[in-house]
């Protein structure tokens, strides 16, 4: 593979890094060494060097950045200075060149891999044949539009694919997307290409970058997008990358506030979604945020709550909320013109009224003072609007020129400044931030969505739709996706048939749905059904088994007392009949005395007595035993049934 290739380029940036260094200038003298190593020249000029740079790894440092590497690759020993002019040390240089050839190597394995991926996906779920050339295209494209908002060194034809696929951005992001929920190989790859844009892009600010820890001098004034993403209400996946990005700045002691007014943006917007999901009002959401409010659990009543905890939920963040100002007129802009400059970023109807104060006062507390490195005291407005950044920055272009510090910047910019400082606590931020991007792209109305919505409501008002199949579509959860994977053909020119495919595609897919709900109540209920059966089962085997026990306690407890009964009975016969014998009989130990006058009548009565109930009802001994052992039993039994 030639070196001439963007994201070989940009990944050997972060591969050849060195390990030992003193801070982060330190990082990039490998492939100061290789660049020197390819020059081969005896004399070496600050231009030479920077022409050398774009030519191998594809992007020009300012000369101001260049003559930062080389003072300290002089401090290294990779250069000398002789009668005015620098010398390469061959030795230094070969030591400082960290593997090149291995590493280079390696990268061309994952740059492979990577187009691989990205072919395969793109054939698989768009019906796109890419090369190569145009797998690097559409990813260095990407990660430069989401990461390198730093510089404008290089210019990227955005029409060389506009014929084959009129939404790249879509095709990029869908990959990136993919790769990341399913975890492949490709991620890891992909992040070197990310990190290296971003060290680029670090390298035209070299000579800008303080080298210290800390920057308590520095004050950023975050803007509402920033605020809602942490809050988490663009997704886990924004908030886990801005909640890393806050920690970066508070690691290096960046001072971190919200003006009042952004505050009450906010507040005015969770307001503004509590109302309209009170109201079922649904006509003024973004199609995803919607989704995710609902998927999340929010009613108006938890937005209600959310609203008032959040001052509280910034102060866990360490970001202060800075109430009133108090502006300084002669340093005060023309907040009217500034207005206007902006607009051409928002739509027609967004109130500029926040973004004009901020930036205002932003520029106010400046005092006027041109800021050239981050060691020096001042304040900066962050957002994550990149348009807003460019408009507003242009605005002041002729105060404030593109080489000094700018006043209001990107998250990224902020990220290329101080990811150095902490790149083995902050590693993964970058490719965070790029993979948010992604879904942010995936779940944005943006000009298609927009054509595509015009064009629906369109065939509602001349009957080709009804206004249930609208109505029905419009909000369905996977529309915003059909209706970016139909624009990579179509872009933003869709046809009624377009349309028709994609209201019937959503059509049949609810009608699938709702059947496969059908299907899986019927399980639930089947399920819940056996398992009633399974427990009335499992009570009645224990119930029939209680039953058993208790009716063997019963029967051993009504032996004992239907016993005695019946021996008592016997005992009273056989005494009775001893007592009716004559005296020449009597057995000699029972005195003749206990022998009564009557004694032949009572004989005669028990006997008869038990012959004509023997005869009448069949009661003998044997049933008056078996009669008071079954009246014990069934009182003993009751008793212990808890009757």
């Amino acid at each position: 593979m030639e070196m001439n290739s963007p994201l070989l380029q940009l990944a050997l940036l972060e591969s050849l890094k060195a390990n030992e260094v003193s801070d982060e200038i330190d990082l990039f003298l490998p492939f100061i060494a290789v660049t020197l190593s390819d020059l081969g020249k005896l004399e070496i000029s600050p231009e030479l060097l920077q022409e050398e740079l774009g030519r191998s790894f594809g992007f020009k440092p300012p000369i101001s950045a260049i003559q930062v590497f080389i003072t300290r690759a002089r401090k290294r020993g990779l250069l000398h200075k002789e009668n005015h002019v620098f010398i390469p040390n061959i030795e230094e240089v070969d030591k400082w060149k960290n593997g090149y050839h291995d590493k280079k190597d390696d990268i061309t394995a994952s740059l492979e891999i990577l187009r691989r991926d990205f072919i395969d996906f793109a054939i698989t779920k768009f019906d796109k044949k890419l090369s190569a050339e145009e797998c690097d295209l559409l990813i260095e494209q990407f990660i430069n539009k989401n990461i390198s908002s730093v510089t404008d060194n290089k210019r990227y034809e955005k029409n060389e694919l506009r014929e084959k696929i009129k939404n790249t951005d879509h095709v990029t992001a869908s990959f990136i997307s993919h790769i990341h929920k399913n975890k492949t190989a490709s991620l890891e790859h992909f992040s070197r290409f990310v990190k290296g844009m971003l060290l680029a892009n670090y390298l035209c600010f070299a000579d800008k970058v303080a080298h210290k820890k800390s920057y308590k001098s520095m004050t950023v004034y975050l803007d509402t997008p920033l605020i809602v993403g942490l809050l988490g209400f663009n997704g886990l996946q924004k908030q886990k990358s801005l909640k890393e990005f806050i920690l970066l700045l508070t690691n290096v002691g960046i001072n971190i506030y919200v003006f009042d007014k952004t505050i009450d943006e906010t507040e005015r917007l969770l307001c503004a979604w509590r109302d309209d999901l009170e109201r079922k009002d649904y006509k003024r959401f973004n199609t995803k945020t919607l989704e995710l409010l609902r998927y999340l659990g929010y009613d108006a009543a938890r937005l209600d709550t959310e609203i008032k905890l959040l001052n509280s939920s910034l102060e866990k963040l360490e970001i202060e909320v800075q109430y009133g100002f108090k502006q300084k007129k002669q340093y005060q802009c023309d907040e009217i013109a500034l207005e206007k400059a902006i607009s051409p970023n928002f739509k027609g109807s967004k109130n500029l009224e926040h973004d004009t104060i901020c930036i205002s006062r932003v520029y106010n507390m400046r005092e006027g003072n041109l800021i050239n490195d981050l060691s020096k005291k001042f304040t900066v407005f962050v957002t994550s609007n990149t348009g807003l950044v460019n408009h507003a920055n242009r605005f002041f272009q002729d105060e404030i020129p593109k080489k000094v510090i700018p006043l209001i910047v990107s998250e990224q910019w902020m990220t290329t400044m101080f990811w150095l400082k902490s790149p083995d606590l902050f590693g993964s931020l970058p490719m965070d931030q790029l993979i948010s991007s992604a879904y942010g792209l995936l779940f944005t109305d943006d000009k298609f969505w927009t054509s595509f919505v015009k064009k629906l409501e369109h065939l509602e008002k001349s009957g080709k739709i009804t206004e249930d199949d609208l109505i029905q579509v419009r909000w369905d959860s996977d529309l915003l996706n059909m209706v970016h994977d139909v624009s990579v053909d179509v872009g933003e020119d869709f046809s009624d048939e377009d349309i028709f495919d994609i209201v019937e595609t959503i059509k049949r897919k609810q009608i699938a749905d709702k059947e496969q709900e059908i299907i899986e109540l019927n399980k639930t209920k089947n399920t819940e059904i056996s398992t009633l059966q399974d427990s009335l089962n499992d009570k009645e085997d224990k119930l029939n088994k209680t039953q058993v026990i208790h009716r063997k306690i019963a029967k051993y407890v009504s032996v004992a007392p239907a016993l005695v009964i019946s021996i008592t009975l016997a005992f009273g016969c056989v005494w009775v009949t001893l007592l009716a014998l004559p005296n020449e009989i009597f057995p000699s130990q029972i005195k003749s005395e206990y022998q009564a006058d009557s004694i032949t009548l009572i004989s005669i009565v028990i006997v008869f007595m038990l012959n004509l109930l023997g005869s009448i009802f069949g009661i003998n001994l044997k049933t008056i035993y078996r009669g008071a052992q079954s009246f014990l039993f069934k009182k003993t039994y009751r008793f212990l049934q808890g009757e």
